[in-house]
């Protein structure tokens, strides 16, 4: 039966005033490595609720100090996070393609996450929709000085998308790959694409006027399978050693009409380049 601490308003003070003149550092570097939310943390901080028994005795460690007067509380169990286990669909097909962009399958706690520049604040609110609509639970944002994490904690999750759909756990070099089911479909093919491009892909004008769509990956035979995925969307598609490119002006009218990104740093960057007195495309 879990076991959680109660403590005195002055002792809880204490405890965490120590605890921070000892780590000399942010709580924000802090609390991540007890795989608890940004949120947990500052309501067990605040004393909104009781310290889970075996965090609590890691926090006395840390701030050096024992405390002896403390009220012990016993549940009967943790309420467990219930997710849905989507069939294959489109939103699926865009949330393997920006795990496999900026996204990681932590081996250790279960930890899925998406990290994006911190002034891509609508695209953030884009995948937290997007996630909690697939699995039904709950997505924390963490925010820090120049990214976002759009993160959850979750066994269930973790191995439905390893064991299911093949996507890697750690380090992705190597091991990354466009799931099977994707390929089956047109429209989900279109789906991954958005979600890998919307994440590790970019548009640009090189030679001041002629613009380019990249990807790009340190994984070659992932970086092909990609472009072959493009070229069955009827793409002319150009591989260089970590990146793949579209130059043609009719393929990048037709790929921000096809694919649709979601994140508005692309929409924004096509839109000027529409209209800084680019040729018609």
């Amino acid at each position: 039966m879990p076991s959680f601490i109660r403590l005195k308003n002055q002792d809880r003070e204490k405890l965490f005033s120590l605890i921070k003149r000892n780590i000399n550092s942010s709580w924000e570097n802090f609390y991540p490595q007890f795989n608890i939310s940004r949120t947990m943390f500052f309501n067990y901080l605040t004393g909104r609720y009781a310290i889970p028994k075996n965090l609590f005795f890691l926090l006395e460690k840390i701030a050096a100090i024992k405390i002896n007067d403390y009220k012990q509380i016993e549940r009967d169990k943790y309420i467990k996070k219930e997710i849905v286990k989507p069939r294959m669909n489109s939103s699926l097909a865009e949330i393997f393609g920006i795990l496999n962009g900026d996204g990681h399958i932590s081996k250790f706690k279960h930890e899925i996450c998406v990290v994006g520049d911190i002034r891509e604040k609508n695209y953030c609110s884009y995948l937290k929709t997007l996630f909690q609509g697939a699995f039904g639970v709950s997505f924390t944002i963490y925010e820090a000085d120049s990214y976002f994490k759009l993160r959850v904690y979750s066994i269930d999750i973790s191995n439905f998308l390893t064991k299911t759909y093949g996507l890697p756990k750690g380090n992705k070099l190597g091991k990354l790959k466009i799931p099977e089911k994707v390929l089956t479909s047109k429209k989900w093919t279109i789906s991954y694409i958005r979600g890998l491009f919307d994440t590790d892909g970019s548009f640009f004008i090189r030679r001041k006027k002629d613009p380019v769509i990249e990807i790009s990956s340190a994984d070659p035979i992932f970086l092909l399978e990609v472009k072959t995925a493009l070229t069955s969307l009827d793409f002319n598609v150009a591989k260089g050693n970590k990146r793949i490119f579209i130059y043609q002006k009719e393929d990048i009218r037709r790929f921000f009409k096809v694919i649709k990104p979601a994140n508005s740093k692309h929409l924004k960057k096509y839109q000027n380049y529409l209209k800084i007195g680019a040729r018609v495309i």
